[in-house]
């Protein structure tokens, strides 16, 4: 298939249209992961586990509303290098902030 541009104008529409689809689609690949808890230093706070915390309770705390919960668990196990949900009194324990 050959696209026949008979005009200089319709060709600078036709350039001008891909230049500019070409640069939304650069500016969402930059953006499209930014604000994600944990991308930077301030993404994180340590938290002390104290008597009668769970992870559930912690993760809740620290999940923005309207968040996954579950989510923010499987961050904060992830971070930590935990191979179960137990947390013990004592324990400081990396938790992901914002969104």
């Amino acid at each position: 298939m050959t696209l026949s541009v008979t005009s200089p104008i319709r060709a600078a529409v036709l350039l001008t249209t891909v230049a500019l689809g070409v640069v939304l689609l650069l500016a969402t690949a930059v953006f499209a992961d930014s604000g994600a808890p944990g991308d930077d230093p301030q993404g994180w706070v340590e938290h002390r586990v104290v008597t009668g915390d769970t992870l559930w309770d912690i993760a809740a705390a620290h999940t923005p509303p309207g968040g996954d919960v579950r989510r923010t668990v499987y961050e904060i196990r992830q971070s930590n290098a935990l191979a179960s949900p137990v947390i013990a009194p004592g324990q400081v324990i990396r938790v992901p902030v914002g969104g």
